[in-house]
């Protein structure tokens, strides 16, 4: 049992200027904590900066996971060898194959044309609230 509440003690002994206290009175009651800035671990300044950042991450991982699909539905093409049934499912697999890409690039176009309509209706404002 004394070694759940051990660590207690000890963290009560430790002087509270040492912890990163400051403005400590006569009676040693701590009446502000110090001061720290936290940094930014996304390195972006904006939130438009941040939605291109990931616009442009899910690009370039949904391009190549395009292609494959692409080359796995002309896979499914040719192990059909006239099987009706194969080139059903080819057939399926190639058209949602194409949904999928224009969905994924028209997400990508729909982003693309809030940014230029941000940047348009806000040109005196580059540096703050534009999307570039």
């Amino acid at each position: 049992m004394f070694l759940l509440v051990s660590p207690f003690f000890v963290a009560a002994a430790v002087n509270p200027s040492e912890r990163g206290f400051i403005n400590q009175d006569e009676r040693g009651y701590v009446n502000q904590p110090a001061s720290f800035k936290l940094q930014n671990p996304l390195n972006f300044e904006t939130i438009c900066g941040l939605i291109q950042g990931l616009l442009k991450v899910f690009i370039t991982i949904g391009i190549p996971i395009a292609v494959l699909f692409l080359v796995y539905s002309g896979f499914l093409f040719v192990w059909a060898r006239g099987s009706v049934d194969g080139l059903k499912k080819a057939k399926r697999n190639f058209f949602y194959t194409l949904l999928g890409i224009a969905l994924f690039l028209g997400a990508w176009f729909l982003g693309q044309v809030i940014a230029s309509t941000i940047n348009a209706l806000s040109p005196g404002t580059v540096g703050q609230t534009s999307c570039k």
